[in-house]
């Protein structure tokens, strides 16, 4: 059989069954037990096991092991979006539907020229039900929006992170490339790659809200549209890979074999992967390609340092006082600045300047933050550099989890605004860094039926915490 073609679901003809298929299939692995790989639950818990759920024996080494913050983030989502396609495709024929189902995905990053609607949820995910009156298996426990509209800004959909040629970094203090930084198999803590911090993160916390699944890494694969996101997210590493010769994934062998991951079939059957077999998508268990994408061509296998950011260890530039306790809609913290030894502070200025945000700990959905920097009493407004994503923050600061407990770290380039600042020169001491909590819309307070006992999770209240705010040069 030809790989299948995952298609913009925005695209989609309006005589086509694809969605209409998705949510009969959806509500027939709803009604499976959760103990059979194949249910909707169990495929889930692939991703994320909320607390206090118990693992069936027969779960045990395939639960709970989504990879973030990790440059196995993308090849172990790809793995894990094959599984599922699979077992929805096997439930779409067993239907009498189409026997190349594919599924399809949401590309909120569209042009609004293009698609006008591109940043709205897709029609069919809206309405609590169907034509008839039944449940729409659709429909799921999100942030309030009318109409589908989560006011995705463009803080929300970018696609700078496509601007990386590195795939990875294992240098600490600066950004971490496309893919995310070199970690071992790591479930959550540490530096997002590009791509996963936006769009991957921002999406998340948009659509789930204070309390809807999306929002946890421990529900989000109950909501149906988390797999559309998914798909979107697995398109965007084609988009990047097709770029030029030196968009290319990791070469080393500890990206590309050392590590296997656990799944299912879509007859519920175990399979094993690594990441060297997601290197080709036609060749992902039954297959496919996106729409308007080539499939990337894998380059002959050179020196790693083809996809990892290389040199020497960036230099100290300063540090805040000590953590910083983000409380309210503001806080402020300042960072004691150390001009770069290494340079002349008149005539020449540093490559790069990063700062970052390190053990990034909390409890909770506290939401995103606005991140803005200026020099105090500069009579200058604040500059914004990004957005602090918590995604998965409660995960990365439970020490009781593996790898939990140091919570998340993030970088942020600031090159041309520090240059505009004359941060290395030794008249500037301090840099004022602003935290501005951005609010989170309320969720739904039901959700389908069958899933109500996850709507019903006690949440922590959200708190945040940096631990540090630091400075590089490179």
């Amino acid at each position: 059989m030809a790989p299948r073609i995952r298609k913009n679901v925005w695209k989609l003809d309006p005589r086509d069954e694809t969605l209409g298929w998705y949510a009969k299939a959806v509500a027939a692995l709803i009604k499976r037990p959760i103990e059979d790989p194949t249910s909707w639950r169990y495929l889930a818990a692939v991703h994320g096991t909320p607390q206090g759920m118990p693992t069936p024996a027969s779960a045990r080494g395939y639960w709970d092991q989504c990879q973030h913050q990790s440059w196995f983030f993308l090849p172990w989502h790809r793995g894990y979006l094959a599984s599922f396609e699979a077992a929805i495709a096997k439930t779409v024929k067993d239907l009498g539907g189409p026997a190349d189902w594919a599924l399809p995905f949401w590309d909120y990053s569209e042009s609004l020229s293009i698609n006008r609607n591109a940043r709205l949820l897709p029609r069919a995910f809206v309405e609590r039900t169907l034509a008839d009156g039944s449940p729409n298996p659709l429909w799921s426990r999100r942030a309030q929006a009318v109409g589908g509209d989560f006011e995705l800004d463009e803080t929300a959909i970018s696609t700078a992170a496509l601007r990386f040629t590195n795939f990875t970094n294992s240098r600490p203090g600066v950004p971490s490339g496309f893919g995310g930084p070199v970690t071992g198999f790591n479930p959550g803590g540490g530096d997002n790659g590009g791509v996963e911090n936006v769009p991957h993160n921002r999406i998340h916390v948009k659509v789930g809200g204070d309390t809807g699944f999306m929002s946890d890494p421990s529900t989000a694969a109950l909501d149906p549209i988390f797999w559309l996101h998914h798909a979107n997210i697995d398109r965007l590493w084609e988009v990047w890979r097709n770029q030029g010769p030196q968009f290319r994934d990791p070469s080393d062998a500890q990206w590309l074999t050392s590590v296997v991951f656990k799944m299912h079939d879509g007859d519920g059957e175990p399979i094993t992967f690594r990441c060297v077999d997601m290197l080709d998508t036609t060749n992902v268990m039954h297959g496919y390609t996106y729409e308007g994408v080539a499939v990337a061509q894998e380059p002959e296998l050179e020196s790693v340092e083809m996809a990892v950011a290389g040199g020497l260890k960036p230099e100290f530039g300063g540090e805040s006082e000590g953590p910083v306790v983000l409380t309210g809609p503001s806080t402020n913290a300042d960072v004691v600045l150390v001009p770069p030894s290494s340079l002349e502070a008149v005539t020449a200025e540093p490559r790069h300047v990063y700062l970052n945000l390190e053990n990034i700990t909390g409890a909770g959905i506290p939401g995103d933050y606005l991140v803005y920097v200026d020099v105090p009493d500069d009579n200058h407004s604040p500059s914004f550099i990004g957005v602090m994503t918590t995604f998965g923050l409660e995960r990365a600061s439970d020490r009781s989890l593996s790898h939990g407990g140091s919570g998340l770290t993030q970088v942020f380039e600031i090159t041309e605004l520090a240059n505009q600042l004359k941060l290395s020169q030794s008249s500037v001491s301090r840099l004022k860094v602003t935290f501005e909590r951005e609010g989170l819309k309320p969720a739904d307070a039901e959700a389908p039926a069958e899933l109500a006992d996850y709507a019903g999770i006690k949440r922590n209240a959200p708190t945040v915490t940096v631990g540090k705010i630091s400075l590089f040069y490179d």
